[in-house]
């Protein structure tokens, strides 16, 4: 009850699973719950909660502690503070030196976060990015991220209870990749990139410790992945982006500033491609690619600028493409835009190959077979592209979670 916000309340569980079953098994399991709803529904009254329940968010609570780092950090786990893995002890000391990273009040709460609804203070921002291995510098760059995973257009409570393997994408623009030291070039997305990884672990402190998303009680994950201790956080290689526009300068902020944008994704795919001379042979493998990706959750004739709904499950997707990818695209494209325009033309897939029910073509679309090739999407502005990595022939493809909005960028403050 405490996951989802509610100190009290009744619930009824009904066995898993009801998708993917026939009607008669769904009645069944709704027949063997309907006596204890009715009760429930009837007979249950809350219970009193005591004054001590409802605690300020801040100033936080000191806590003494005596003992090993090894015994600290395993007393951390125990209770709830952490995913399990190592951490920096947020010591008062510490705490404060990462305040001075910020003018914004200690006490000011920045996001209720779901699906616990946990009031994350700027106090307790300093604090978890002091054991994910953050700097006072990072200060400004944490509030940002904060801000951008917090808008209702990325679906935080979605994409952290639900049965899927999410990620957590956040990309940075701007001077502050070089300033602070983020990671843009070679091996991006993995290991011995410590900024990247210590904002990609703050981002999960925040989601388990103070919105509650812990398996198996509010993370319904079923397999999960490793993004779900380290978030997936890089800079884009403005440096080698042919087209000479960043992510961040495309939609509308200005070279110098700083920008974080973030959105909810299901795991990526690589795309490797050693042989394509021309553009358009790149393209076509990367198509494939669009067509394949999250096959289950996707719908065909996907329209960025139509809202979310059943026959609108995916609004857009991202292209991470490295810089020699890039160059490739672009001797032949030499806009993004057009890229973009031969993309969804190439990405179209059987009827048959996506998952029932989640491709309906208006009758506007004319006739159709299982073997009619339905396009994916309908606008070029659903792909999203991203210039990232060092030298070689590998590029991934992201596609976000069902019910994310658009991509959410931030700008950093001074």
């Amino acid at each position: 009850m405490k996951s989802v916000g509610l100190p009290d309340m009744a619930f009824v569980e009904v066995e898993h699973p009801l998708g993917m079953i026939p009607l008669d098994e769904v009645r069944a399991k709704a027949d063997k719950a309907f006596p204890e709803i009715l009760r429930l529904a009837t007979k249950w009254k809350p219970t009193d909660l005591p004054a001590s329940a409802l605690k300020a968010p801040y100033p936080a609570p000191r806590v003494k502690f005596t003992g090993t780092y090894e015994a600290l950090n395993q007393m951390f786990y125990e209770k709830g503070w952490s995913l399990g893995m190592p951490i920096i002890p947020p010591t008062p000391e510490r705490v404060a030196a990462m305040l001075k990273g910020t003018k914004h009040n200690p006490g000011e709460i920045v996001w209720v976060v779901p699906p616990r609804m946990g009031q994350l203070t700027v106090e307790l921002v300093a604090t978890l990015g002091v054991m994910s291995g953050a700097k006072p510098e990072h200060m400004p760059l944490l509030l940002a991220i904060v801000k951008a995973i917090g808008d209702p257009s990325y679906d935080w409570r979605g994409n952290s209870t639900t049965t899927a393997p999410t990620v957590p994408v956040v990309f940075i623009n701007g001077p502050i990749r070089d300033k602070l030291g983020i990671g843009y070039s070679t091996g991006v997305l993995g290991g011995e990139m410590p900024v990247n990884v210590a904002l990609g672990y703050f981002i999960n402190l925040v989601g388990d410790i103070v919105g509650g998303s812990i398996p198996p009680e509010s993370d319904k994950s079923s397999q999960g992945s490793a993004h779900d201790i380290v978030a997936m956080v890089f800079g884009e290689n403005e440096k080698e982006n042919p087209w000479q526009q960043s992510y961040a300068v495309e939609h509308g902020f200005k070279p110098t500033d700083n920008v974080v944008t973030a959105f909810g994704a299901y795991l990526g795919t690589n795309n490797t491609d050693h042989e394509s001379t021309t553009g358009q042979q790149l393209l076509n493998t990367f198509a494939i690619g669009v067509d394949g990706v999250a096959c289950g959750i996707t719908s065909c004739l996907t329209d960025y600028a139509k809202p979310p709904g059943p026959d609108n499950r995916v609004r857009f997707m991202f292209l991470l493409l490295n810089p020699e990818h890039a160059q490739t695209i672009h001797r032949d494209f030499k806009t993004k835009q057009g890229a973009k325009e031969y993309l969804i033309k190439k990405a179209a897939p059987p009827l048959w190959s996506y998952a029932p029910g989640r491709c309906v073509p208006p009758k506007s679309f004319g006739p159709v077979t299982p073997d009619t090739l339905i396009p994916r999407f309908v606008n070029p502005d659903s792909i999203h592209i991203v210039v990232t990595g060092g030298p070689g022939k590998q590029s991934q493809i992201w596609p976000p979670f069902t019910t994310d909005g658009n991509p959410v960028s931030v700008l950093v403050e001074e």
